[in-house]
């Protein structure tokens, strides 16, 4: 938890300090911003095409970087047109009514 925890406060004073690192990590801010639709699209895929989950002793790093990439690409193009994920809109769509209920 530590350790994640300093690399986040880490990141975000760089982006702070430095601007124009703020262009070339927009595909990942990308993929931070819907990242429900991220975790999801990755399970979603990782079933879909069967890639087993730690059972295998040969390591490959072949899926977990075509899943990282899948991410950014969708991310990246996604954001160019709307402002949330699909499912963070989706999500943010559900949960509106709720600001009525007392």
């Amino acid at each position: 938890m530590g350790v994640a925890i300093l690399v986040i406060v880490g990141a975000t004073v760089l982006m702070d300090r430095l601007p124009r690192l703020r262009r070339p990590a927009k595909p990942v801010i990308a993929v931070g911003t819907m990242s429900l639709t991220a975790y999801v699209g990755h399970f979603l895929v990782q079933s879909a095409v069967g890639i087993p989950a730690g059972e295998s002793t040969q390591v490959s790093w072949v899926p977990v970087l075509t899943l990282i990439l899948g991410a950014i690409v969708f991310a990246a193009a996604w954001s160019r047109s709307f402002h949330r994920g699909p499912l963070e809109a989706l999500l943010n769509a559900a949960t509106k009514p709720a600001k009525y209920i007392r």
